[in-house]
């Protein structure tokens, strides 16, 4: 099995889509070298997790081949800090602190 990883840009120097679409070119480049979406899986951990399912939204939206699967850890999707399960668990989570994240 071959993993390739994306070093992708960071907030607060590069703003979404930023990531997003380096995410997307590296998708592209992989079908345009001949490696079959059937082939290919897509995963991400917490902000990365995140990151995941916004590629696999664009490239829904641009029509490409979809990856095989696509497999997010703990993804980090709520950028609002609103959700239900954040407001009720901010204040005694040590790793999602808000005054951390913002």
């Amino acid at each position: 099995m071959t993993v390739v990883h994306l070093e992708y840009p960071l907030v607060p120097e590069y703003l979404l889509p930023a990531a997003v679409d380096d995410s997307l070119t590296l998708y592209r480049l992989l079908l345009r070298d001949g490696i079959s979406s059937s082939r290919l899986i897509i995963m991400g951990d917490s902000i990365g997790g995140g990151l995941t399912l916004l590629t696999v939204q664009a490239i829904l939206a641009h029509n490409l081949p979809k990856p095989c699967a696509t497999i997010i850890l703990s993804p980090f999707t709520d950028l609002s800090f609103s959700g239900e399960s954040f407001t009720r668990n901010h204040l005694t989570d040590v790793v999602a602190r808000i005054e951390l994240m913002t």
